[in-house]
């Protein structure tokens, strides 16, 4: 279950900005010291120091990856970072049932539309965190649309929870 915040979109910014820095100097410092390792150590067996550096590389990014998500996933500087990318994650489950979906919305579908409408809010949120207001513009027509369809049928345009099983039995429909 995933649920819309309100977050400011500076400080998300801001400290995704600086949890991405932090990543990106652990995964050089990994990564280099595993390229050497596996140049100094492997390079009896092959003598290509290009491959034994990528394969070092390759390790300490792993590495790097299982670091963050066992150590730094619950961390407080993450927090921002792992928002950004769980809202994508929910938004991007609701775009691969997509034309489904708006089939199903115009029927009138109601939980078609409640699942558009948490659609329409985390695009819409994720557009401002980003700074892309650019985008905003081709959502508005599509999301005032679905608005009065909902406001007719009475539902509540406060659709700020996102559940997978809402796009599940668009997976199940054979295409």
């Amino acid at each position: 279950m995933f649920e819309i915040q309100d977050v400011d979109p500076k400080l998300y910014r801001q400290k995704t900005r600086n949890a991405t820095l932090i990543i990106m100097g652990m995964f050089l410092v990994i990564g280099m010291i595993f390229a050497t390792l596996s140049v100094k150590l492997l390079s009896a067996y092959n003598s290509n120091p290009w491959v034994l550096n990528f394969i070092g590389a390759l390790v300490g990014l792993i590495i790097t990856f299982f670091i963050v998500k066992v150590f730094f996933v619950d961390k407080a500087w993450m927090r921002e970072s792992m928002y950004g990318w769980r809202l994508k994650r929910s938004l991007m489950r609701i775009t691969n049932v997509m034309e489904k979906l708006r089939k199903d919305v115009a029927i009138n579908d109601h939980q078609a539309m409640k699942t558009m409408r948490f659609y329409h809010l985390g695009l819409e949120q994720m557009h401002r965190l980003e700074d892309n207001h650019s985008e905003l513009i081709d959502l508005l027509a599509e999301k005032r649309e679905l608005e009065d369809k909902m406001n007719a049928a009475g539902i509540d345009l406060n659709q700020s929870t996102f559940d997978p099983s809402q796009v599940a039995r668009y997976h199940s429909q054979s295409n």
